[in-house]
């Protein structure tokens, strides 16, 4: 999950990988939906849920969360090269 910024405000956006096959539908983005304002709250709700084909990790596989936001927000990503796969945020980009 990341924040994407809009006219001032801030959205909530999940970035979702899908098993082989499996497809984004809308009965899934809200069972998501459910599940996450069930168990954390309903601000932590996303406001976009979006299939990728891959999620920025760094070498030692760890999520690289601000890396997402500072590239669909328009900021320079910091550190690239600490990135197992630096193109996953070419192609998450797009999408924005």
């Amino acid at each position: 999950m990341f924040g994407k910024e809009v006219d001032g405000d801030v959205r909530i956006v999940l970035l979702v990988r899908l098993a082989a096959g499996a497809v984004l539908t809308d009965e899934l983005v809200g069972d998501i939906r459910s599940r996450i304002r069930t168990g954390c709250s309903p601000r932590h709700v996303p406001a976009l849920v979006l299939a990728v084909d891959d999620l920025p990790r760094t070498r030692s596989g760890k999520l690289a969360e601000l890396a997402v936001s500072d590239r669909v927000n328009g900021r320079t990503v910091r550190n690239t090269s600490a990135l197992a796969n630096p193109q996953s945020l070419d192609a998450i980009a797009v999408l924005f």
